[in-house]
């Protein structure tokens, strides 16, 4: 329940300071070039809300990804190149917008000129953390869904091994192999895939005929696939 909040809050305010940062410099490059009194308050208060809703969003966002990373900080890989955005777009949107509210109107033309480079800056990196969050999304969406695919497939080639096993097997071991009168319970019967390979290829002397002429390799691994999914069910 916790992690579901942390996800929600991080995919909430991830894209306030993605979208708003920009917007913000915007609005204050408009102020600075307006003439009229009016305007250049309006443009300068409107782009100063906006840069503090995109310090909130991002410490949001923040705060929720390093409580779903556990306190990692960097990471490795597509996580480690999103952070290396995330942590420089963060500290100096968060001081450009403190900086700001402390001086409040006191700032020269020359501060404004540098606010502003800062804040140009602050939204590049911000919008480098956005793309490297998607891949980082996108890789994590992959790797579900191979995860998701090698299930499937292990799935099919159990009940092909299970209708190997039926033609082949089952009159002795039974349909869901826990044995008949005539072979024993294979649910317990736990051997490596080199040594259940051998003994249906070969059969046991007086018990077991030989399969070796009959199974082709694949269906020995389809086989011993199925005699692995019963022992787990057993267990």
């Amino acid at each position: 329940m916790e992690t579901l909040f942390w996800q929600r809050l991080h995919g909430g305010s991830t894209h306030l300071p993605i979208v708003l940062l920009p917007l913000s410099v915007m609005l204050d490059f408009v102020a600075s070039r307006s003439r009229e009194e009016v305007l250049r308050r309006a443009f300068h208060v409107a782009g100063f809300a906006t840069a503090v809703v995109a310090a909130l969003g991002g410490s949001a966002a923040v705060a929720a990804g390093v409580a779903m990373s556990h306190g990692q900080l960097l990471g490795s890989g597509v996580e480690k190149l999103h952070h290396l955005y995330v942590w420089p777009a963060f500290g100096l949107s968060l001081g450009l917008v403190t900086w700001r509210l402390l001086r409040r109107e006191r700032i020269s033309q020359r501060g404004l000129r540098v606010y502003l480079a800062g804040m140009t800056m602050a939204s590049g990196l911000m919008m480098g953390a956005g793309y490297w969050g998607g891949e980082l999304l996108l890789h994590a969406n992959l790797e579900s869904s191979g995860a998701s695919a090698n299930a499937l497939t292990d799935a099919a080639s159990v009940a092909r091994g299970h209708d190997l096993f039926l033609m082949n097997c089952a009159h002795c071991h039974g349909d869901d192999a826990h044995g008949t009168e005539e072979g024993p319970d294979l649910t317990t019967f736990r051997k490596s895939d080199t040594r259940i390979a051998s003994i249906v290829k070969n059969g046991i002397k007086g018990e077991m005929p030989r399969f070796g002429q009959k199974l082709t390799d694949e269906n020995l691994r389809l086989l011993t696939l199925f005699l692995h999914s019963v022992n787990r069910a057993a267990r």
